[in-house]
């Protein structure tokens, strides 16, 4: 039986009580149930502030708390516990008004939160900043790439440049540690160099040289140049440097970026060249000298004008033949027997037929150039006025070799088939330059005689005139 407020019993007619019964137990469960599903569903977003939290829990307890006082009128019509549903009733009427006062306390705040539309345009505008950041992207990637192109040509021509080249470039910080090197000379590597000071790798005289340049150029600000001389892995090189001071963006001075230019074999040309313009000072004038002798001595032994410029032209022509093999090569020396054939080019056809050369070449210095040379001139001049050279069938047999202590040089000179000789009445002046000029000139010997089947001459010399054999 039903029971009242009262603990009267109920007489309700028909079903009426089993319908209120099963309305109450489903608005029950579903108040009990909806609270189960948005915690869940909370739970899972796990994306809220301390007040949504807090405002979600209230409302779920509300929720919860009229799902018990649902409940608990589904039991009232048969059992009667006014205590237990006062209870919960106002338990539900506490958790209604907190939830109110937190929906007035937040109203603010949710009024501030976005809407669906604001939502989805805001969405909108950032797709839409998303792709302009990713074709801003693709052109700074792309720039780059052109950028890395351009950087990777310009170091291909600097590294293409710079090889073979004695130039090397390097740089430091301000405590003149090398922080990078290229292109250095044979003995050094970059690995060697980077993070030591020129005191670890250079002589103490040449590194304090080169610190103090290297300060100075970070001290004022403007390049230094310094040509310097040390020995480097045991051998003596030379470097000219430019240093210029090395600057960030902010134009602070942070280091120094230098060029080094090995000079060696520069330096070492020009103390060849001095040392060859001095030498040639010294053989011009002994040159000079012999020209002044062979102009008087003509002159002192030709009777007429004429007669002095052919023979003076002549022993000219045949120093400067002389001179000729001796630039050739530059001034090193010249082969002996190229100086003969030479003195004898306007007879080349006889070579090897009426003229024969034998000897192993050898290589004279210049002093021995130049006075053989004028003895070959003078012998050939006689043998075309007065010797073999001056009729058909005439021959001539030149020849040399070394002297059976190998320290002097022989030159022969022997004429046959021509006119028969007499022995000179007098000393003329290719006998003069034969016996005393090159005679003495060269500390040697010259014999000179006048046998019926021609004119021979030995001419012995130093082998120190000699610079090698061919």
């Amino acid at each position: 039986m039903l029971l009242d407020t009262d603990g009267q019993g109920l007489n309700w007619p028909g079903s009426l009580p089993l319908l209120h019964a099963v309305a109450d137990g489903v608005i029950a469960a579903t108040f009990l149930l909806v609270p189960a599903v948005l915690l869940y569903l909370y739970k899972r977003r796990g994306e809220s502030s301390e007040r949504e939290a807090a405002l979600v829990k209230l409302f779920l307890l509300f929720v919860f708390a009229v799902g018990l006082v649902h409940f608990a009128a589904v039991l009232a019509p048969w059992f009667k516990a006014p205590a237990l549903e006062g209870l919960l009733k106002g338990a539900a009427a506490l958790l209604a008004l907190a939830t109110a006062i937190g929906l007035l306390w937040l109203a603010p705040y949710l009024l501030r939160l976005p809407s669906r539309d604001r939502l989805q345009a805001e969405i909108s505008a950032h797709l839409t900043t998303l792709e302009e950041l990713k074709s801003t992207r693709q052109q700074l990637e792309a720039r780059v790439d052109e950028r890395t192109k351009e950087l990777a040509q310009a170091t291909q021509r600097f590294e293409i440049a710079l090889r073979g080249s004695p130039i090397s470039v390097f740089s430091q910080d301000k405590d003149l540690r090398f922080t990078w090197a290229h292109n250095l000379p044979i003995g050094l590597k970059s690995e060697d160099l980077v993070g030591k000071t020129d005191a670890d790798i250079f002589p103490p005289e040449a590194a304090s040289k080169i610190v103090a340049a290297k300060q100075e150029a970070m001290k004022t600000g403007n390049s230094q140049e310094l040509e310097i001389d040390f020995e480097l892995y045991s051998r003596e090189r030379s470097f000219y440097l430019v240093i210029e001071p090395l600057s960030d963006e902010a134009g602070k001075i942070v280091g120094t970026a230098s060029v080094a230019v090995d000079v060696t074999e520069r330096k070492a040309n020009e103390h060849q060249l001095r040392l060859l313009l001095r030498e040639l000072t010294h053989r011009s004038k002994n040159l000079l000298a012999v020209i002044h002798a062979i102009a008087r001595q003509t002159a002192a032994r030709t009777t007429s004008v004429e007669g002095f410029l052919d023979r003076f032209s002549a022993r000219l022509y045949a120093i400067g033949m002389s001179h000729d093999l001796l630039v050739a090569d530059d001034w090193h020396g010249a082969s002996l027997r190229m100086l003969v054939e030479q003195q004898l080019e306007s007879h080349a056809d006889a070579f090897g037929q009426g003229i024969a050369i034998e000897g192993e070449d050898v290589m004279l210095k210049p002093e021995a150039v130049h006075n053989l040379g004028l003895a070959l001139h003078e012998l050939t001049a006689n043998a075309e006025k007065y010797g073999s050279l001056s009729k058909p069938g005439g021959e001539i047999h030149i020849s040399w070799d070394y002297c059976e202590d190998a320290k002097k040089l022989k030159l022969t000179w022997d004429e046959s088939g021509g006119p028969k000789v007499r022995e000179p009445s007098r000393s003329g002046f290719g006998r003069a330059m034969l016996e005393n000029v090159v005679g003495k000139a060269l500390a040697g010997d010259v014999t000179l005689s006048f046998p019926v089947k021609g004119v021979h001459c030995e001419i012995v010399i130093p082998a120190t005139h000699v610079t090698s054999r061919g």
